[in-house]
């Protein structure tokens, strides 16, 4: 199936009759791709609004304008001319290597025994007789290809095809690399160094038992190998000695372009370069984890990291090819037809216009955002952490609040803007009336994770443990809904309330003419947990949570719409055409036309 150029791997449809005992069975094993119960097709598309960045692992290029990216998720990203192409995969299978000869000769490989060959169109996938996890792949020609992986695995590709080697450990192996099919290390767990002779595998002498993650060198009397605790191992062709690096962060890759010292990467962006047998160490990437690197041979260094961070080095420069977005987006809002919003981690408010994407967010470091509201889109209030609360108005810079006493808020939501709610830890809910905030008294200090309403005088907030607030324009009351589920979300229609939470928890509440709400349990078709439900001009509802479950209820029960995605979808939003919006992990924001 591809969108946007965006392959995705789908399983085969599950039989009905064993879908409950599938559904307990791959909920507690956590190993399964399947969908959480059959998906019933409602004649929409599914489109990528914005393209996730899941994590990059690894990296190899034809050239530095034309490379290879693979990384969590069972992604693969190609990077040529300026343009990008993407590929998924086993979604709960992260590819981890990726070593190629030529544009159509790329292998890459993974969890589960994951390998996949590249022929210049498309990705085939590759049988290699085990089912562990595959860790590093080096090679000096097509028909002589080595894979190391979990428990001391190493796999030999002759050409024809693959076959086990014995290691001589049952040591998870991370890193390979050689000079020639006579003359391969390998390195892992318990400073295990291995080397092959082009006969056998022998461990070497090494002075650490810290894990290892990458071998590397150019020459076999000048290579490195690095690891957790800021290891740093140098080979001079006789014997491994151990190198100060200056960190005790975790290396993940170690590199260099000829005819300069070698370069270190690793965790919250530690960048170790190494000049008269000294490394000295910085932070790059605004901290963000380092995880593989590449060169051209000639004067170009590259680097891939965490949230699809992929930068060039020509020296002395850094070039940002791709910065990605957030690795969570936390909620979506659409006030018209044209504009749509995500809010997430890292300080992330998106804004989508007839342009496409753009960060709008004010610089206010350390933040992360958690929900957005407003009356349209040149008036709208967001949420954030540590009791920030921002106003967006036309024309006019950002206005800041911070709650005194610094409480995460989680969710916001009003009938006009001089009446706004945000709720949060703790139990705090905080009124807007156009002028000024106030504190108001919830009767509960349980946290509260979204509000919704009708009217000034008919409002809920829901929360841990079952909570269920309701405000009739004068005080906060708890209502018994039943449950003692963590509550994440809540949405009002005209005649009755939703409530989504924990497990595949959907409540439903309908009150008399006394103002009493009855709450009744509604079947989800679900076990994963929802967290956001939202409702479209038609009276349908729509619910969202994890692994890419999407629900639609149009008055006659609940039933799940088919995303083809396995991410987790935190904010689901119908915008006044009826169109749907949804926004999660990774920074996914999904788009669906009925």
């Amino acid at each position: 199936m591809t969108r946007f150029g965006f392959q995705v791997w789908r399983p085969a449809p599950r039989f009905p009759l064993l879908g409950v005992l599938l559904l307990l069975v791959f909920a507690l094993s956590g190993c399964d791709d399947g969908p959480s119960s059959p998906r019933i097709p409602h004649g929409g598309v599914w489109n990528e609004s914005l393209v996730p960045d899941y994590t990059n692992r690894s990296m190899w290029g034809v050239s530095s304008s034309h490379f290879f990216v693979v990384g969590e998720k069972g992604s693969i990203r190609r990077y040529r001319d300026g343009q990008w192409s993407s590929w998924q995969f086993r979604y709960f299978y992260n590819l981890r290597g990726v070593w190629g000869f030529a544009a159509d000769e790329i292998w890459a490989v993974g969890d589960g025994g994951s390998c996949y060959l590249f022929d210049g169109q498309d990705w085939r996938i590759q049988s290699v007789g085990v089912y562990e996890n595959l860790q590093g792949i080096w090679g000096p020609t097509a028909d002589d290809v080595f894979v190391v992986g979990d428990h001391g695995i190493i796999l030999h590709f002759n050409g024809e095809g693959w076959s086990s080697m014995d290691s001589g450990t049952d040591a998870t192996l991370y890193g390979v690399w050689g000079f020639g099919g006579d003359n391969v290390y390998a390195a892992g767990r318990d400073g295990v160094i291995l080397h092959y002779d082009g006969t056998a595998w022998s461990a070497m002498t090494t002075p650490t038992t810290n894990t290892l993650d990458c071998v590397w060198g150019l020459t076999p009397d000048n290579l490195y190998v690095v690891g957790s605790s800021g290891t740093i191992l140098h080979f001079d062709g006789a014997a491994w000695t151990l190198e100060a690096s200056g960190t005790n962060r975790r290396l993940w890759s170690v590199r260099g372009i000829p005819g300069h010292q070698p370069v270190a990467v690793g965790a919250d962006g530690a960048y170790l370069t190494r000049g008269e047998g000294v490394w000295g160490a910085e932070t790059i990437a605004s901290g963000r984890y380092l995880y593989g690197m590449w060169d051209d041979g000639d004067n170009v260094l590259m680097l891939v990291g965490y949230g699809g961070l992929v930068m060039k080095l020509t020296n002395p420069v850094w070039e940002i090819i791709n910065q990605g977005w957030s690795h969570w987006l936390t909620d979506t809002w659409a006030p018209d037809c044209d504009h749509v919003y995500a809010v997430g981690k890292d300080g992330v408010i998106l804004q989508q216009g007839p342009e496409g994407w753009q960060n709008i967010a004010p610089n206010l470091p350390g933040v992360d955002y958690t929900a957005v509201w407003g009356v349209s889109a040149d008036d709208f209030f967001v949420t954030g952490t540590d009791g920030v609360i921002l106003r967006y108005f036309a024309g006019r810079p950002w206005t800041v609040w911070n709650l005194q006493s610094g409480t995460n808020l989680e969710d916001i939501w009003g009938t006009s803007t001089g009446n706004v709610f945000a709720v949060g830890a703790g139990g705090e809910i905080v009124h807007f009336d156009g002028r000024s905030w106030e504190s108001m008294d919830s009767n509960t200090t349980l946290s509260l994770a979204a509000i919704h309403g009708r009217s000034p005088l008919d409002v809920y907030a829901v929360g841990l443990g079952g909570t269920v607030l309701h405000f009739d324009g004068v005080v906060w009351s708890a209502l018994d809904a039943g449950t003692d589920a963590s509550l994440e979300g809540v949405w009002c229609a005209d005649d009755s309330a939703y409530v989504v939470g924990a497990d595949g928890t959907i409540l439903g509440g309908v009150s008399d003419e006394f103002g009493t709400t009855t709450w009744t349990t509604q079947s989800s078709s679900t076990v994963f947990s929802l967290f956001d439900v939202t409702g479209a001009g038609d009276g349908t509802i729509y619910a969202s949570g994890y692994s890419g479950v999407v629900l639609r209820n149009e008055g006659n029960g609940w039933s799940v719409m088919d995303t083809g995605r396995f991410d987790r979808l935190n904010g689901i939003s119908a915008d006044p055409c009826g169109e749907l919006h949804v926004a999660g992990l990774w920074g996914l924001v999904l788009h669906y036309q009925p």
